[in-house]
């Protein structure tokens, strides 16, 4: 797994004259875990540390240790960068937080990727820390069990059969509605929220083959697609999506670890983002296709109702427009 992250990171760290050093300890051995959660966390630390160091190092290091009976795995991510006050690590888990406002103009990103590394490593039972100096670069150090136990309801409810209740299936084809299909709950919460912050009404899917029965059902506006799931991937859904006459003509907008675009845009995807997400980015794409709506839609607004799928709770009635930056 760090072989093949260290492979994935070589385009990056060139782009800005970067270089990577991997210490891995012999007697690390071996972890018991959901390996796209723990890639995920990986790929956020080393991106966050490519973001915001210029001609400098990065490191990483992994080993195991042994605390109170229990066996660990620590990921270490070390960079040369721009470093971090005291008042800026605050808020630094929190989704679309960005250290100040000259920071997110200079370096851009979403705010979400050290959120969803934050949200998993709690998944796993494990724990999350970081050490800083302004102009000194940034530590983030993340610990994880060897054995990995996440004993939750969502995965039952991902297998279940979750239905779009009817009030809300009938009054779809009126409204802007988004279909986030991704098999991380954190990823599909984090992306809910944000979408509802644009006006958007979301229904959330956390498999393949729920995003297409969903998306028969509830015909939305724009779909949102990641690649790496079990069962279905993301590019057995878009195939089917644009091989269905009823389905072809909804943008999908693929946003994903996988890094190959060619093979999206060969198989009909509008747009093709790599995880962690150009928040503002996204954000035009997605008032785009909602600007260029088939006229058969009404522009009414969506009657008052709630609606809870997947897990997730929202407002039916919800003010459009992106927000401004605080």
């Amino acid at each position: 797994m760090i072989e093949n992250i260290i492979t994935t990171f070589q385009t990056a760290l060139a782009k800005k004259a970067n270089t990577l050093q991997v210490q891995l300890a012999e007697e690390v051995g071996v972890m018991r875990a959901d390996v796209t959660k723990v890639r995920q966390i990986l790929f956020n630390l080393l991106s966050n540390a490519c973001k915001f160091t210029d001609h400098g190092t990065i490191s990483l290091d992994v080993d195991r240790s042994t605390v109170d009976g229990k066996d660990w795995i620590r990921f270490r991510c070390s960079d040369t960068g721009i470093g971090i006050t005291a008042e800026q690590k605050e808020g630094l888990f929190q989704e679309f937080a960005q250290a100040d406002v000259s920071i997110a103009r200079k370096y851009g990103g979403t705010g979400l990727g050290l959120a969803i590394t934050h949200r998993f490593v709690q998944l796993m039972k494990g724990h999350i820390g970081v050490e800083s100096q302004p102009g000194e670069g940034s530590t983030f150090t993340v610990h994880l069990p060897t054995q990995v136990i996440i004993a939750t309801a969502e995965a039952t409810q991902a297998e279940g059969t979750s239905d779009v209740p009817a009030a809300f299936s009938e009054i779809t084809s009126n409204l802007d509605t988004i279909l986030v299909i991704d098999d991380d709950s954190a990823v599909r919460d984090l992306m809910s929220r944000f979408l509802i912050k644009l006006g958007f009404h979301v229904v959330t899917a956390a498999s393949g083959v729920e995003g297409l029965r969903l998306a028969r059902r509830v015909h939305p506006r724009i779909i949102t697609l990641d690649v790496i799931m079990p069962g279905k991937n993301g590019w057995a859904v878009l195939s089917e999506l644009k091989a269905d006459s009823e389905l072809a003509d909804i943008p999908v907008i693929m946003i994903t670890i996988v890094d190959n675009e060619v093979a999206g845009f060969d198989l009909g995807a509008s747009n093709y983002l790599i995880k962690p997400i150009d928040r503002d980015r996204l954000a035009l794409l997605l008032e785009k296709y909602r600007v260029t709506r088939p006229s058969n839609l009404m522009e009414a607004n969506p009657p008052s109702a709630s609606w809870t799928l997947d897990g997730q709770e929202g407002p039916a009635e919800i003010g459009a427009g992106i927000p401004r930056r605080s």
